[in-house]
């Protein structure tokens, strides 16, 4: 009576902490969920937003380095150029007296053609040339232009335009602007990127000429932004001027893209990328500076937005799903709470009334995953099966008293054998009154059982596995006199390894009795074991009958098998098993045979690592 008004004292306290149960199940839940959810969501935000960065400065360096590629073809052009006058000082004196002669002599007009033929060829295979025009200071409104062969007047205008675009560059060998009107009247007016470059007086400092290159604009801005990645992404050329030779949008002011350049020239080497803000936008501005000494940079803005555009999404989309586990846990913690509570009340039940409970034990559902109804179910068969449990008991006293006594009679057996053994052998020295035949075999046969009664998985150094070996052989030896003669050869170096018991016998057992047994001549059995590198190698050979040929064949594929070839040749199956089982399939036994000759047996161990 007193446990049971415990038991509902109990009982009535579970029922009135339900809900506060209840909220503890809930934030349980909640955090289980939350915490693995917030961590693996931050982590992924955090690794997101540094593999976009990094991958965006990858992206705009690679996107900078292509735009230094295009041009970097058109200043080799310009530069070839001027090392071809400047290598040939007589190709420069023709051309300049040909500017300088009123009316062109024949001699002139040939060598004007054959200058030409130099850069025709460069003119037609590149897509972004459209012509080359050089112009030497003369009085006649002269320039030459190699895709026509012809020395072309201009209007004065024009060559004053020419000689005063000397007056930007100042002290530059190179520069280039973008033009909208044509070098010559004769050309049509299409966006050009003209590239200029000063000639000079051979082994002087002194300007004689120029060189301009006339490359396609439209070409060239289309290649250029075909580099972009994003609509929104701008790209900008500056000259060594800081001047801003081609922007790819006019959306920013000049002297803001200017100061942005030579904020990022400043930079460290290793920081070429900045956050900055432009047009109440925010940007990723990557700088670099061409390589090649004409002073030429690029200015590249990446919208930040575009960058961290799989950030933004993955963040939003968590946060969607953290608010649809917080609803899921709740859901969770209510059923949750009402079914284990529901168990808890059978629990209770159980053990104020088990008498009655006993009757109304139900074997859990296949497949259910709920741990009360486990508690129910082995609470209430504890109360069955204590009985039972008093029985195993007695049970398990009764069978170690079994295994006690039945070890005792595996110790009297050997025991026994040893003693008769022995009684035996000084029986028959008394015979004869000294040593015998009988008494030597008795003696060896002591020896062999002495070593092979214990565990036969033991292992053994091969000295003793070949002493034990010799005791087996010496009692065949007296039992087929003159038919054999044995011979060993063990290295040195192998006598201290480890191997497993008795597993040389049953091989030199087969010898014997289907080798050297069925062959009148006397035979000899030759045992070798060696090492080599990381396994030691175990050799028996033996000169009876041999083995034919479709019987080898079927005792190698009941080797391989790991099985019993044949009755006759139970010793090898167990010996390739044991073999097998103790060093794996590297040392499975080999055999090899020719019929009246000879037979060989053979197999590898690995070299112990301890030794």
């Amino acid at each position: 009576m007193k446990n049971k008004s415990i038991l509902e004292g109990l009982e009535r306290k579970y029922h009135s902490t339900t809900i506060r149960f209840f909220i503890r199940s809930l934030l349980v839940n909640s955090l289980l969920m939350l915490i693995p959810l917030l961590l693996i969501g931050l982590y992924s935000i955090f690794r997101t937003t540094n593999e976009s960065t990094s991958e965006a400065e990858k992206k705009a360096s690679v996107i900078l380095n292509q735009a230094d590629d295009i041009l970097e073809t058109f200043y080799t052009h310009v530069d070839n150029a001027y090392l071809f006058f400047a290598s040939n000082p007589r190709v420069t004196l023709q051309l300049k007296n040909a500017f300088d002669e009123k009316s062109l002599t024949l001699d002139s007009i040939k060598s004007v053609e054959n200058i030409s033929l130099n850069f025709q060829n460069l003119i037609y295979t590149d897509g972004y040339l459209r012509n080359i025009y050089v112009y030497y200071k003369n009085d006649y409104s002269r320039i030459f232009v190699p895709l026509s062969s012809k020395l072309i007047s201009f209007p004065p205008d024009k060559e004053k335009d020419v000689l005063n675009s000397y007056g930007h560059a100042g002290e530059e060998d190179v520069w280039m602007e973008f033009s909208d009107d044509p070098l010559l009247y004769t050309e049509y007016r299409t966006p050009s990127l003209l590239v200029y470059r000063k000639l000079y007086r051979r082994t002087t400092d002194i300007q004689n000429g120029l060189v301009i290159f006339s490359f396609s604009a439209d070409k060239l801005k289309s290649e250029l932004s075909g580099l972009l990645e994003f609509p929104d992404q701008k790209l900008f050329l500056m000259d060594a001027s800081s001047r801003l030779v081609w922007p790819s949008t006019e959306e920013f002011p000049e002297d803001d893209l200017l100061d942005l350049a030579a904020q990022m020239a400043s930079l460290p080497a290793t920081s070429p990328a900045d956050a900055v803000n432009l047009d109440y936008k925010s940007y990723t501005a990557t700088y670099l500076p061409s390589p090649r000494s004409y002073g030429f940079s690029y200015l590249l803005l990446t919208p930040r937005n575009e960058i961290y555009r799989t950030t933004i999404s993955l963040t939003s989309m968590y946060i969607i799903i953290t608010l649809a586990a917080i609803a899921v846990a709740c859901m969770i913690a209510f059923f949750k709470t009402r079914h284990d509570y529901k168990y808890l009340d059978k629990i209770i039940s159980v053990f104020s009334t088990p008498d009655t409970a006993v009757n109304q034990i139900r074997q859990p559902k296949k497949g259910s995953s709920s741990p009360f109804e486990y508690i129910l179910f082995n609470v209430i068969r504890l109360f069955i099966e204590q009985d039972y449990l008093k029985m195993q008991d007695s049970e398990k006293a009764a069978k170690l008293q079994l295994s006690k006594m039945q070890a005792l009679q595996h110790q009297i057996n050997p025991h026994f054998l040893h003693n008769t053994l022995n009684n035996i052998y000084w029986e028959s020295v008394k015979l004869t009154g000294s040593e015998n035949r009988c008494s030597q075999m008795i003696s060896y046969l002591s020896a062999i059982m002495r070593y092979s009664l214990s565990d036969p998985q033991d292992n053994v150094k091969i000295q003793e596995e070949i002493n034990y070996l010799k005791k087996y052989l010496e009692i065949m030896k007296l039992r087929y006199t003159d038919r054999f003669d044995v011979k060993f050869s063990l290295a040195p170096d192998c006598s201290i390894y480890p191997v497993k018991k008795m597993i040389l016998q049953p091989l030199v057992e087969n010898a014997i009795y289907h080798g050297i047994k069925e062959k009148k001549e006397k035979g000899l059995i030759s045992i070798s074991i060696h090492r080599k590198k990381d396994r030691i190698y175990f050799t028996i050979y033996d000169t009876g009958r041999g083995i034919p040929a479709d019987q080898l064949a079927s005792i190698r594929a009941g080797l391989k098998e790991t099985s019993r070839n044949s009755n006759q040749h139970i010793g090898l199956a167990n010996t390739n098993s044991r073999l097998v089982l103790s060093y794996g399939e590297g040392s499975v036994l080999h055999m090899n045979s020719r019929c009246g000759k000879f037979t060989v047996i053979w197999f590898s161990i690995p070299v112990p690592d301890e030794t």
